[in-house]
């Protein structure tokens, strides 16, 4: 069962007061994973995000058959957030890298949030925007010094 102490460590809701946090607590779920499950791939239609509230999630991409890593996010952080946002494929491919318990969201709990609560719902979307611009400057400034 989710916590609200489990919710408030992640970056996402970090910003929401406890009665906040109460209202979404109900619509996230735990799920644990082992190492080395992909939680999806590349090109895949998306519609969930995944929070870490232990272990690790390796992000990565392949080209020309090479497996190129582009993060390892630990607990505390996020993944799948596009896919809550935009109804494209996803744009990389997500492993676990160590033995995970990941709480889950998707688009329709989200939009949900938003609908029943806008102040909390905002909240949530700006964080949302702010990780997404610094993790593009960071993909950006990868992509340069290559």
């Amino acid at each position: 069962m989710v916590e609200i102490a489990d919710l408030k460590k992640i970056i996402l809701f970090q910003g929401l007061s406890e009665a906040e946090i109460e209202k979404i607590k109900p619509i996230i779920f735990e799920r644990a994973y082992s190492k080395g499950a992909i939680l999806f791939r590349e090109g895949m239609a998306g519609g969930v995000m995944y929070m870490v509230k232990s272990g690790r999630i390796e992000i990565f991409t392949k080209k020309e058959d090479k497996e190129i890593s582009i993060a390892v996010l630990g607990a505390g952080n996020f993944v799948g957030e596009m896919s809550l946002i935009d109804n494209e494929p996803r744009s990389a491919s997500a492993r676990i890298a160590e033995d995970a318990m990941l709480m889950v969201l998707n688009k329709k709990c989200l939009q949900n949030i938003i609908a029943t609560n806008p102040e909390g719902g905002n909240k949530i979307l700006m964080v949302l925007l702010r990780i997404l611009c610094q993790r593009l400057r960071e993909t950006n400034s990868k992509l340069s010094l290559s």
